[in-house]
Formats: C-alpha cells, sequence, structure tokens
C-alpha cells in the first residue's frame, strides 16, 4: 500500500481518462493490447508502478487512479461502486485496442463491473484477472462494517491482511491518509452487491488468490469460474491477502499468457 512518486499522466484522450487512467510504463504509440490495473481498498495508482517491467513494449500497461489518491487528491472519494465503475468502463471503452482488466481485492469487484458494462456497450474486455477476491455473486459484506471499526482497529486489520508497510507505519500523517482511504473503499466493497440478474462475462476469468487469505475464503475464490467462459482459470498461491508479492513472476507470466493468446499481435 506504499504510496510511490506520483506518476505523470500520460493519456492523451479523451479528456476523462487524464483523471481516470496513468500509464505505468510510457509506450510507443503504436500498441497491440492494453493491461488496466484496478487498486485495492485505500491503493492508488502508484501501487503498480512496477508491473511495467514484466510486459514487452507492444502491451500498453494503466493503472485506474481513484478519486482522493495521488495527483486527484482532494476530490471526494466514492462512496459505492457504480462511481468508479461506470466513468472507468467508458475511459476503457475509448481505447483503440484489446482491453484486459485486472483487479486486486476491492479492484476485482470492480473489475467484474467494469468488465460487465463494457460487455453491456458491445465493447467486451478481452479477458478478466481478479485477485484477492470472492466471486461477484458470492461476495458477502463484512461482519463489521468498516465504519464502525476505530482508527486501530482498522489499522490491526490492514497489518493482519499483511498491507501496511514499515514506512508508512513510521509516518503518522501517511497513516492517517491511508487509513481514510480504506476506510472509504472499504465502505465501496461492503455495500456491493451483484444483484439478482444471472450476470455472466463473455470472456475467460482467471482468478488469483492466497490459500491463507483470511479474508477470501478459496471456495469463494473458485466461484470466479462460474462467472466467465469455460476456459476459465483458478491460480490458488501460497500467502495471505498480498500473497502477490511474493508471486509477481508466477501471476504475470499467466497474464501475459492470455494476452498473447486473447489479443494477438498481428
Amino acid at each position: 500500500m506504499t504510496e510511490l512518486p506520483t506518476l505523470a499522466p500520460q493519456v492523451t484522450a479523451p479528456p476523462q481518462a487524464r483523471d481516470w487512467l496513468w500509464d505505468v510504463t510510457p509506450r510507443p504509440a503504436a500498441v497491440g493490447r492494453t493491461l488496466a490495473l484496478l487498486p485495492h481498498s485505500g491503493g492508488s495508482a502508484q501501487a503498480y508502478g512496477d508491473w511495467g517491467q514484466w510486459f514487452s513494449s507492444g502491451v500498453r500497461v494503466v493503472a485506474a487512479q481513484y478519486p482522493g489518491r495521488g495527483a486527484r487528491y482532494g476530490q471526494e472519494p466514492a462512496t459505492e461502486i457504480a462511481a468508479l465503475a461506470d466513468p472507468l468502463a467508458e475511459v476503457l471503452a475509448g481505447l483503440d485496442t484489446p482491453v484486459h482488466v485486472f483487479g486486486h481485492s476491492l479492484g476485482a469487484l470492480l473489475g467484474f463491473e467494469v468488465c460487465w458494462r463494457l460487455q453491456q456497450a458491445g465493447r467486451p474486455a478481452a479477458a478478466f484477472y481478479p485477485s484477492a477476491a470472492a466471486a461477484a455473486h458470492a461476495h458477502r459484506s463484512a461482519a463489521v462494517s468498516p465504519a464502525r471499526l476505530s482508527d486501530d482497529e482498522l489499522l490491526a486489520l490492514l497489518k493482519e491482511r499483511g498491507g501496511m508497510p514499515e514506512d508508512i507505519l513510521a509516518e503518522p500523517d501517511l497513516i492517517d491518509l491511508v487509513l481514510d482511504a480504506c476506510r472509504s473503499d472499504m465502505a465501496v466493497t461492503d455495500s456491493y452487491s451483484y444483484g439478482d440478474d444471472d450476470r455472466r462475462l463473455d470472456c475467460p476469468v482467471v482468478a488469483f488468490g492466497g490459500d491463507s487469505d483470511s479474508a477470501v475464503p478459496v471456495d469463494r475464490l473458485r466461484r470466479w469460474r462460474e462467472l466467465g467462459t469455460g476456459d476459465s482459470e483458478i491460480h490458488v498461491l501460497s500467502g495471505g491477502h498480498f500473497y502477490l508479492h511474493d508471486h509477481m513472476a508466477t501471476v504475470t507470466a499467466v497474464v501475459r499468457r492470455h494476452l498473447q493468446k486473447r489479443s494477438p499481435l498481428i
């Protein structure tokens, strides 16, 4: 959850995209595919600052910047998931390349909603990669609402999940900022509802999770397979809620395989 130095926005059009998407690594104008990365609760686009090194120059790697983060600090944070999913889907639908969507924790639920909106708009995602989240239709609200947690209780929860680096703990001002962001994001997650309609994506759903994630039972992670096409996959790796820090090579290799399979360069 460490906030890295603010990345300069590289997106040139449409104007709204400059707010919502940030290029992790600048790429040549001619790229064949786009990988969109959606942050976890309390996270920002900068949390994906090192992802660009895992992909070739033919892949444009962008990360979503939620209101209230990075250069958008001071903007009112979202209070429900549609406030994030609607503009992100609109921006991604305007890109001229196949779009792959990866989301961790909150980003996974958001990613499903973004992919559903893209599909409804006739611009379906090439593949969706949810991480560290129960399947959208198996999501359950927290036993205790995040709004009722004290700062100390929320900090303890973040430490338990492995989402509070030592450099943040050493800076009281940073702790306050992170806790505020986490509290608003966790409220979005807590209020999330898949709804009554039977919604399925017309693309593979390739899910990842940790085998000892206290927040996401493996049986609910595996249910992501029910929300995608028949060649969807589930990858359970060793670790907790932030398992991917120890498995970047494995996770990105799977994503690269699907990038090439679903959106081969001509």
